[in-house]
């Protein structure tokens, strides 16, 4: 599924970035079944699972119904997210309790709840406010280069390098020990790293309009290209 508002597609997630070598071999093992059926066959079955794919891939409804959002939230949760709930020691109950949170004030006012579009970015963040130590060290790796970049196009390139590294500090202590801080914010309906990103640079300017951060202009280097709307930042 694609994010329409940010051209980044959620497969290419965080989450879609671990079990790799498992995932090569189970498309290894779907094309040799492939290979020994024939043609025809093949065509035959393609042309009759294409609406059932079709659908499974189709964007939910919206909902202010909290328990039919909160079943296909768990649906969606131990289909596409298994590998990651395992890995980061994630249950159902904490996924829907980090959305119920987001969620409350629309549910108080019975409006319509937001949708999850990366479920798999949802359950690292899930992961990282539980103080799995692996998963906010899963999402640095992932998240840094973007961040850097952003940086760098702001602040010359020694500052951009420390400056990172300290915001991504007081994220990750935010985000274990501040109730609702950090990427307790994260609700799930963009790729986490276009979420932190922007959420770097809009710390960078608040810290720059309270005069905590002075960069001459001479200081600034050729900015390095950056669109946070309508295309990837890596």
């Amino acid at each position: 599924m694609n994010n329409d508002r940010h051209g980044e597609s959620c497969a290419r997630d965080v989450g879609a970035r671990v079990d790799t070598k498992a995932q090569s071999r189970e498309q290894s093992r779907k094309q040799s079944r492939s290979d020994a059926r024939s043609s025809s066959c093949d065509n035959a079955r393609a042309a009759q699972h294409a609406p059932r794919r079709s659908n499974t891939h189709a964007p939910e409804a919206l909902t202010s119904d909290w328990n039919t959002y909160r079943s296909a939230l768990l649906r969606r949760f131990f289909r596409d997210a298994g590998s990651l709930a395992s890995r980061y020691r994630v249950g159902g109950e904490d996924l829907v309790a980090h959305v119920q949170r987001l969620n409350q004030p629309s549910l108080d006012r019975g409006a319509l709840i937001k949708p999850v579009i990366c479920i798999g970015d949802l359950t690292v963040a899930t992961a990282c406010c539980l103080g799995r130590a692996n998963a906010m060290n899963d999402l640095w790796i992932y998240a840094e280069p973007s961040m850097t970049r952003a940086a760098m196009a702001r602040l010359p390139e020694t500052l951009a390098l420390t400056w990172t590294r300290r915001y991504w500090t007081q994220l990750e202590r935010a985000s274990r020990s501040e109730e609702g801080r950090g990427v307790a914010r994260y609700d799930g309906s963009r790729p986490i790293r276009l979420w932190i990103v922007e959420e770097l640079l809009g710390t960078l300017e608040a810290e720059r309009a309270a005069g905590r951060l002075t960069i001459r202009r001479e200081q600034l280097g050729r900015p390095a290209a950056l669109r946070l709307v309508g295309e990837q930042l890596a």
